[in-house]
């Protein structure tokens, strides 16, 4: 009987070995395997190094015990890449790894959770920046708000969170560079030394269940129901063998495929974290079922064998001597050889160099830092309709939000996404009837998201679209311009501003014949009060000013401050006369209101003087915005020579009055 440890309980990510078993390949390779469960007492590792388990699969900790020196070799890695993952609340404001910076975050170990551990070493951020918690395993913890961060595998917990319907988002070691090898076929030296066939034996069988695993997922999921009476609900094992094929990749790289060089660089790493002093060749430790340990009495056969071979060969070469014939023979069957041989190198180089162009594709696809999404055209009466997802990456997942995507149509998954984004179709249409690639920036209401999509031609009614978010760039250029419009103290609109919607809203004016009013306003001694008061208070008085013109005045109206205590006021569609009422209950508002000052002070009043003109019905050519500016200007220097705390009025065809 030959034992097989696994790394937990049972489920849907072991199964690969409950369908060796069950459809019989292990007895078809004459074996009786047993498959143990995991728990916190029975590890991988330790049961291996003990004897009591002959075989097992583990996560990185295999590599960081091999580094120690202890006698293990890896087989094969069933998952290319690490389903460790950190889960945060949607609503905790944490983006990136980098805003985990001085938050609670759960982890279990340095060896079991090395790729996390690299993501931050890659991003630049120590550990003592971190507060790290033992991890609980319990989900709750961070639902409730307890911690930041869970560390959890993407087959299992983000499920938890949907069934909850609490919005969470994904911070993953693969988009910060680290990609590890993760559940991982192995056993020990002796296991290898001792049983070499048995080795080979168990490796077949177990990737032949993997690969019927992956191709009868839902008879999988009945299998583990009925005779291993998994805890986890049907929809609960759908969802981990959707995530655990994303993980395995059987479609596009060979299940339990092995990258020397991929290991050496997890080496290194553990390296750079501390944990070992060198990650020396790790000669021996990548099982090859060339390199086959053989019994220790082929050695003395193998010799006698090439004694007599010798002794064979010399009697040959002999006898060939003493028949010409046999000798040109042999010079052909040589000539024939070589040009064989060139031939199979020439194969062989072929081979090589397209398995090392898929690994290059299938490196930088999976750690592209811009989501990736290769997409078939659907058409209908000869125009785009939609598209469907055929392949996407991680980046894309995290880009987006977007989940389970693959096979589906865009409709599908963004609802709503024809309407409010009609062009994508055009572009990626025109993309693929004509084959030149288009660059384009859009919004993506459904996702409320700025994207950034290059789009290229694929063939066969096929583009890829390479996406980047820019939402957090529009942000910002959005508020430079606000910042560039806004005087940043009233939050009025600044000089320039307030100039260019008075020169529109002129232009209409003069356009349509409606007669239009400006205000232009100074603060009654406002040097004075700075002086006397501070400048802290002098920005309290502009802003209880502009709190004031704010709500005496209409939404069309238009107010800035042209500088220093001195602001502007268009009122459009507003005769002079009527122009004046507004600036007099304006006056008598400010008049009224106090400032209160700190320090139980005696609160503070001001006034403002105010010049009104305004125009009626003439033509564009004889009036500006400017002019209208310089003539307020006027008529406020008049209303300040009165005796400030006035209103003044330029009536054009009237007598110029003063109102009080």
């Amino acid at each position: 009987m030959i034992d097989l440890q696994l790394r937990w309980h049972h489920q849907f990510q072991f199964a690969g070995y409950y369908a060796a078993a069950e459809k019989g390949f292990y007895r078809e390779e004459g074996l009786e395997v047993r498959l143990n469960a995991g728990d916190p007492a029975h590890q991988p590792v330790q049961e291996v190094l003990s004897g009591r388990a002959h075989y097992a699969e583990g996560n990185s900790e295999v590599l960081y015990k091999r580094l120690q020196g202890k006698p293990l070799i890896a087989l094969a890695a069933i998952f290319q890449h690490s389903p460790s993952i950190l889960l945060v609340r949607k609503d905790s404001g944490i983006a990136s790894v980098h805003d985990l910076a001085g938050k609670k975050v759960m982890l279990m170990n340095r060896t079991e959770d090395a790729d996390l551990l690299t993501m931050f070493l890659n991003e630049g951020i120590a550990l003592s920046q971190i507060n790290i918690i033992p991890s609980s395993y319990r989900i709750d913890d961070l639902t409730s708000g307890k911690i930041d961060a869970f560390n959890a595998y993407s087959t299992n917990e983000p499920f938890y969170l949907k069934q909850r319907q609490i919005p969470y988002s994904i911070i993953a070691p693969g988009n910060y560079r680290v990609d590890f090898y993760s559940d991982i076929l192995f056993t020990s030296e002796q296991e290898l030394h001792n049983h070499p066939d048995r080795v080979e034996k168990v490796l077949r069988a177990t990737l032949k269940g993997w690969r019927y695993a992956m191709d009868h997922p839902d008879e999988t999921i009945d299998l583990l129901l009925k005779k291993y009476h998994v805890e986890k609900t049907r929809a609960h094992l759908e969802f981990e063998a959707a995530e655990v094929r994303k993980l395995i990749f059987p479609n596009l790289i060979e299940i339990g495929h092995m990258n020397p060089e991929r290991w050496q660089h997890m080496a290194d790493t553990f390296v750079k974290l501390g944990l070992v002093k060198s990650s020396a060749p790790l000669d021996g430790f990548i099982y090859s079922a060339e390199a086959k340990h053989l019994p220790a009495w082929v050695q003395p056969a193998l010799t006698i064998a090439i004694a007599v071979l010798i002794a064979v060969l010399s009697a040959t070469y002999y006898l060939l001597r003493l028949n010409r014939r046999l000798i040109r023979a042999e010079a052909l069957l040589r000539a024939t050889n070589t040009v064989l041989a060139a031939e199979i190198d020439d194969r062989k180089a072929i081979e090589t160099s397209l398995r090392e162009s898929e690994m290059r594709y299938r490196s930088l696809f999976e750690n592209m830092l811009g989501g990736f999404a290769y997409c078939q055209m659907l058409y209908q009466n000869g125009q785009p309709e939609d598209f469907i997802f055929l392949e996407v990456n991680a980046a894309f997942d995290s880009l987006t939000g977007l989940r389970d995507v693959l096979g589906k149509r865009v409709s599908e998954v963004i609802p709503g996404i024809k309407a409010s984004n009609p062009e994508w179709f055009a572009i990626y249409g025109g993309v693929v009837e004509a084959g030149a690639p288009e660059k384009f920036e859009t919004f993506v209401k459904p996702l409320n998201t700025w994207f950034s999509i290059a789009a290229y031609s694929a063939g066969s009614q096929c583009f890829v679209a390479v996406l980047e978010n820019i939402t957090e760039h529009k942000q910002i250029q959005r508020s430079y311009e606000q910042m560039a419009q806004i005087d940043h103290l009233t939050g009025l609109a600044n000089r320039r501003h307030f100039t260019q919607q008075a020169e529109a809203e002129l232009a209409r004016t003069l356009r349509y014949g409606v007669p239009l009013s400006l205000l232009m306003l100074d603060l009654d001694n406002f040097k004075q009060i700075n002086d006397t008061h501070g400048h802290p208070t002098g920005d309290r008085v502009l802003q209880t000013f502009s709190d004031l013109c704010l709500s005496c005045l209409r939404q069309v109206d238009l107010i800035g401050r042209i500088g220093g205590e001195e602001f502007a006021i268009l009122l459009p569609e507003t005769a002079i006369m009527e122009a004046v009422d507004v600036a007099e209950r304006l006056r008598r508002m400010i008049a009224e209101a106090p400032v209160h000052l700190e320090h139980d002070q005696e609160a503070l009043r001001f006034t403002v003087s105010i010049g009104v003109t305004g125009v009626a019905t003439v033509s564009a050519s004889n009036i500006h915005i400017d002019a209208l500016l310089q003539k307020a200007d006027q008529a406020l220097y008049q209303a300040k020579a009165e005796g400030r705390n006035r209103v003044f009025a330029e009536v054009s065809a009237w007598q110029n009055r003063m109102l009080c």
